[in-house]
């Protein structure tokens, strides 16, 4: 598929009203953090100095100071690696993983070019419902990559759900009804033209459980006809792009259109990304982190096609169906 957000956005961006008073508040809260966080800080500073003191003239006295010990746990806020505490049920895990790809979560736009890359809220709520019925849970495409490569841990059945382009009902309808199962999704964003803002990509990165964000270039362009300068622009400078603007490290790519080629695979790992996703059907295995298969969700699958085409990749027979030209 062409770039969807080419399509008219008029819908996308007109917001609902109480949702633009839930911002208005909490865009109140947050000036009100930072002004407690500022003060928090003056308090820390002020204790700091007051313990380099008493260190100092404890050592000018004879005395010896203590080393610190280094910290223990995951990463900080600017990081999107995983704890190394892991739930109770979760297992090591390198089988292959459904990743499942998704556009807008809303009905077609009027006019819209590809009508089939739009699935209704009330859809994916029921295709969600039905994963966490059948004991599946969603995890991020870093969590799998851990799982695989450095003996990190999964639960029993894992799933990633995948957003591409960046269109705001990715906010307004599919992460509230992930959060209701305190699951996480991967956000696949363009850095160019996207729908939804960033603060709003922001929430999502801040939410808990964290979405992750991974790159899917700068103007969705098909990487596969570019020079050398502009694929890396478009591959290494969206990642930059990404983890400038959002403090984040970005480890997945996703190839626009699911377009890619031998110097496309090779600009994503000189760009240091840990995998790429495709739109090749079928399950993600650590064999081929670079082309990493998806199931793409459309408008006419509704429930019955969500389980037929998961099932089917599951059984290994993700081919029977072909997915919708671009993404």
């Amino acid at each position: 598929m062409t770039a969807p957000f080419d399509d008219d956005p008029v819908y996308l961006s007109e917001l609902p009203d109480d949702l633009r008073v839930r911002r208005a508040e909490a865009a109140r809260r947050r000036r009100w953090r930072r002004r407690l966080a500022a003060l928090a800080a003056l308090a820390v500073i002020g204790g700091i100095a007051a313990v380099a003191i008493v260190s100092l003239t404890g050592n000018h006295n004879g005395g010896h100071a203590s080393k610190a010990e280094p910290a223990k746990g995951g990463g900080g806020q600017g990081s999107q690696a995983n704890a190394t505490a892991y739930p109770s049920d979760w297992v090591p895990y390198t089988d292959p993983v459904p990743i499942i790809e998704y556009h807008a979560i809303q009905p077609p736009v009027a006019g819209a070019t590809y009508p089939q890359l739009f699935v209704p809220q009330a859809d994916f709520v029921d295709q969600m419902k039905w994963l966490d019925a059948h004991g599946y849970e969603a995890v991020t495409l870093d969590q799998v990559e851990d799982a695989w490569y450095k003996d990190g841990e999964l639960p029993p059945k894992p799933v990633v759900l995948t957003f591409d382009d960046g269109y705001l009902s990715q906010y307004v309808a599919a992460f509230p009804a992930l959060e209701h199962f305190h699951w996480p999704g991967v956000l696949n964003l363009v850095t160019k033209d996207a729908d939804i803002p960033d603060e709003d990509v922001q929430k999502m990165l801040d939410a808990n459980p964290p979405w992750e964000l991974a790159s899917h270039t700068i103007t969705h362009a098909d990487l596969t006809t570019l020079s050398s300068a502009d694929l890396k622009r478009e591959v290494a400078g969206s990642r930059k792009i990404l983890q400038d603007r959002f403090n984040v490290t970005v480890d997945n790519f996703c190839y626009p259109a699911g377009q890619y080629n031998d110097a496309v695979i090779a600009a994503v790992k000189a760009a240091g990304y840990r995998g790429a996703t495709s739109e090749v059907p079928g399950l993600a295995t650590s064999k081929d982190p670079y082309v990493l298969a998806r199931i793409e969700i459309e408008l006419d699958d509704g429930l019955d096609g969500f389980v037929s085409k998961l099932k089917a990749a599951e059984s290994g027979s993700a081919a029977s169906y072909t997915p919708s030209p671009g993404g």
